[in-house]
């Protein structure tokens, strides 16, 4: 329009000033009400109005007073743009001085100041300018509502709901949506059942309610019942199992995501990723970022991240290092991501690089990153940089270890054989040793044939997770060791008397964007007839063959079996694969 020299009205120059307010682009608006004085319009009521709502958005609160005190004649949007927009950037004394100056109030005055006070956290000056309203709209009741949900007062928001006079969708999501952050399940699920009439938003509302509790089977039960899912309802349920450590739940439901033709955003790629670097599982992770993972999304640095822990996880360690290459600026999150895929890689030499790398760069380490290079100094052996980092994190950083940094500098103590510092240091923890702490002390025990600690840190595991068989049997080794026969039938009668039982430990495998688990046993595979039928095989050719021609005779012998099995579908690789894998 500017460039067709077609000159602009004043609600033009207006209609500018709210999509910039909008968006939050301060210089542009500086550039735009120079050219509004340029026009003659530096002194129109409208355009005026405009740039007050825009200066205070953007926090130029300065500049938006200074514009409203060069109004002659203020109407009543320009003293509520001053009022709600002090109260916006925390300054609702200011607020209030205007707010007793304006003749003329309307609703929007006295919701815009109460707006300021919960803004402010001062809900009690809220209500008692709220009760003194002449006449409150559906919008003061919500913004009221809404302070109290903020605030988590959920029995005063419960009240003024009751004395609503009137109630749309939005009310009955707020007090949904603020029942069920705080884990009050029971009463968010009496707000949703009372509803008459729900949108998209009540139902993620109320799923996400049972994401945050971890009850995914509710929130499952809920989105089955969904007569209209959007994006974000898959994204809550998707992402809710890959949060509640139910990865290959996730994946399931993600197959049936990609028949619905609806395009993914970041967040829920990022479920999807996190799911996928749960279980080490590459092919369908690839498959996301193949069918997804764009040009807009490809300079996201929290999506970066993400896809370099995922590659690590997976086991490709070198595509890792290559995303982290590509990011232009890292934050503490990515440097910390990094380290530890380093970490636990073994490539402890790198690790500890790259966190100089970090504190070069200005950027200063939390306990995440503290953790991540004292996991690399734990796999490298690298006893003195082990103690130097724990001194460094307390003395330098003022950082407080937790459970997870304790467990890792008693592992890394007890590794090195100094079993009397590792105690010492447990000892003298600020918090309860958990089972990982005297876990790792016992563990050494057996390497250094040190039977004192051992009964120390197997007798407090004992009273931690009494149902651990681990812990026994590793005591019962010890005793073994040192020849203590009577010591290991005694730990042998505890396992009886306290009728212990070996977790079963399980496998997977991913085949075509799969994921098959097996324990010890199983049959509950869908092909699981077929998987022992090659294990059957495989035990009868090892037993006749021995190892001489092993490889061909049993592929021969594989071949000519199938061949007169009628359920034969999957092809020997599978077959061998799944075998393996369990």
């Amino acid at each position: 329009m500017h460039r067709d020299s077609i000159a602009p009205l004043n609600f033009t120059i207006a209609s500018v000033f709210k999509a910039l307010a909008r968006l939050g682009r301060l210089k542009d608006g500086e550039v735009v009400y120079g050219f509004a004085l340029k026009c003659g319009f530096a002194f129109d009521l409208i355009v005026q109005n405009a740039m007050i709502d825009l200066f205070m958005r953007c926090g130029a609160v300065g500049f938006a007073r200074r514009i409203f005190d060069e109004i002659e004649e203020r109407d009543v949007v320009s003293w509520n743009s001053m009022v709600l927009g002090y109260g916006n950037n925390g300054l609702v004394g200011i607020a209030r001085e205007l707010f007793d100056r304006i003749e003329k109030r309307n609703v929007i005055s006295w919701t815009s100041i109460i707006q300021g006070y919960i803004k402010s956290g001062e809900m009690v000056e809220a209500r008692i300018l709220f009760e003194k309203m002449p006449a409150k709209d559906l919008a003061a009741w919500k913004v009221m509502l809404s302070g109290y949900m903020s605030v988590g007062n959920l029995i005063a928001a419960r009240h003024l709901f009751e004395r609503m006079p009137t109630y749309d969708v939005g009310t009955w999501n707020m007090m949904v949506s603020g029942f069920g952050k705080a884990g009050d399940l029971e009463n968010a699920k009496v707000f949703f059942d009372q509803m008459q009439e729900r949108n998209v938003a009540s139902w993620v509302m109320m799923m996400d309610g049972y994401v945050k509790v971890g009850d995914m089977e509710g929130a499952r039960c809920l989105f089955d019942q969904m007569p209209e899912k959007n994006l974000v309802a898959w994204s809550t349920v998707i992402g809710g199992y890959a949060k509640n450590g139910q990865p290959r739940s996730a994946l399931e439901l993600y197959k049936s995501f990609k028949k619905q033709n609806i395009k993914p955003d970041e967040t829920f790629v990022l479920g999807i990723i996190s799911a996928c670097s749960q279980l080490g599982v590459l092919d369908t992770a690839e498959s996301v970022i193949h069918d997804f993972i764009g040009p807009s999304l490809s300079s996201n640095l929290q999506l970066l991240t993400s896809l370099i822990d995922m590659y690590a996880k997976c086991g490709t360690i070198e595509r890792a290092v290559k995303v982290f290459e590509m990011v232009d600026h890292k934050d503490l999150l990515c440097y910390s991501t990094m380290i530890t895929a380093f970490a636990n890689h073994g490539l402890s030499d790198n690790a500890i690089s790259l966190f100089d790398e970090m504190q070069k760069a200005n950027i200063k380490p939390d306990g995440v990153t503290f953790l991540g290079v004292l996991t690399a100094c734990n796999h490298g052996g690298l006893i003195y940089e082990g103690r130097r980092f724990f001194k460094q994190m307390i003395d330098e950083c003022g950082i407080q270890p937790l459970e997870k940094h304790y467990a890792c500098f008693v592992d890394i103590l007890s590794r090195a054989g100094c079993l009397e510092e590792a105690h010492s240091v447990i000892c003298s923890m600020s918090i309860l040793p958990s089972a990982a702490i005297w876990g790792a002390l016992l563990a050494a025990c057996r390497v250094y044939h040190n039977v004192l600690l051992a009964e120390v840190a197997a007798a407090e595991l004992f009273k931690i997770e009494p149902d651990n068989s681990g812990n026994y049997v590793l005591l019962c080794s010890i005793y073994a060791d040192a020849g203590r026969w009577n010591d290991v039938a005694k730990v042998r009668t505890m396992i009886r008397d306290n009728q212990v039982k070996k977790n079963k430990g399980s496998s997977w495998i991913e085949l075509g964007c799969v994921v098959h688990e097996f324990v010890m046993g199983d049959d509950a595979h869908f092909d699981s007839e077929n998987i022992y039928f090659v294990l059957d095989l495989l035990t009868k050719e090892m037993k006749l063959l021995g190892r001489r021609d092993h490889n061909s005779t049993f592929s021969n012998s594989i071949d000519e079996s199938f061949k007169n099995k009628a359920a034969y579908e999957m092809d020997i690789v599978t077959f061998s694969s799944l075998l393996f894998a369990g």
